[in-house]
């Protein structure tokens, strides 16, 4: 009676190691497309922002008015506050009578849309911050004032300039 033999892997005389080529895990696989996946996922982050009418938007979604974009009455932007038109990403303050400042409404923080004007403050609704009606920080966390958007004021009619 003869005993089969153990089928063994095929080794090299030379080295005694295994002659089949190394192979990758299916562990070591799934590991790696998961990495690729997150690292894919965060490069495409962008987050989002907040309308004036509460609703979210994604950043960068919301194109910027071009110069000479009439945004509209003068008469509309109140004396010691503003107006925010959330189409072209711009905030209009009238500090003093006649006086009209042009700024971006989006928050230098993390990008939100500023989402209103009160009691002589532009309100960012993400985290809070909370801004002059020249644009400076007033209250963190933000620490850069909202960017400049010149605008004029002809005819009754506010303009980007």
């Amino acid at each position: 009676m003869t005993v089969p033999e153990k089928e063994l892997p095929e080794t090299s005389v030379a080295t005694g190691h295994d002659s089949r080529p190394p192979s990758i895990g299916r562990r070591a696989v799934f590991a790696g497309a998961g990495v690729a996946a997150i690292g894919a996922v965060a490069a495409c982050g962008g987050g989002t922002t907040t309308d004036d009418s509460g609703g979210q938007q994604e950043a960068g979604d919301v194109p910027e008015g071009a110069p000479g974009t009439s945004l509209g009455p003068a008469s509309e932007v109140p004396v010691g506050g503003g107006k925010i038109y959330a189409d072209e990403q711009i905030v209009v303050t009238q500090p003093t009578a006649g006086q009209f400042t042009g700024l971006s409404a989006v928050c230098p923080h993390q990008g939100c849309a500023v989402n209103a004007v009160t009691d002589g403050a532009i309100l960012c609704p993400c985290h809070g911050s909370r801004f002059g009606l020249d644009g400076a920080v007033v209250q963190g966390p933000a620490v850069q004032p909202l960017a400049e958007r010149p605008v004029t004021v002809a005819d009754g009619s506010v303009t980007l300039a």
